[in-house]
């Protein structure tokens, strides 16, 4: 399971500051009645990175903007079960969330205690040397 940005839907504007790469970052959310979408604006130290970005179903936080101050983690509006059609009231905050698009390809996010995390090699010896290294 990924690790999410919590929005309070409930309380829109919901402006938070969220520890991302360590670093901190102020998240605004709002909501767009009108085409029934939420959207975010991100700052860093005070200054405005991103502007009123749609959070929509699928897609990346910000994928278009190349802005270097942005988080160095991938953000994506999804919904993990797949089941959701849209980012919109009713889904997004339930369901559909801002995700940190980071999974360990061994699977060590799911609540499998059995599971390694990422970087494990059953194979690989406790011994950091190469074979070229080792000296005889």
């Amino acid at each position: 399971m990924r690790n999410y940005i919590p929005v309070n839907v409930k309380s829109i504007p919901d402006i938070s500051d969220i520890r991302l790469v360590n670093d901190t970052y102020t998240f605004r959310i709002d909501y767009n009645e009108v085409a029934d979408y939420y959207t975010v604006t991100i700052w860093h130290d005070g200054k405005r990175l991103l502007a009123q970005e749609p959070l929509l179903l699928g897609q990346l936080v910000g994928i278009d903007i190349p802005n270097p101050e942005l988080p160095r983690i991938d953000i994506r509006t999804m919904d993990e079960t797949g089941k959701a059609k849209d980012a919109g009231k009713g889904s997004f905050g339930y369901e559909v969330q801002m995700y940190l698009d980071v999974v360990d390809p061994n699977g060590s996010e799911t609540e499998d205690p059995s599971r390694k995390p990422l970087g494990y090699d059953p194979n690989e010896s406790d011994d950091d040397l190469t074979d070229e290294e080792v000296s005889y």
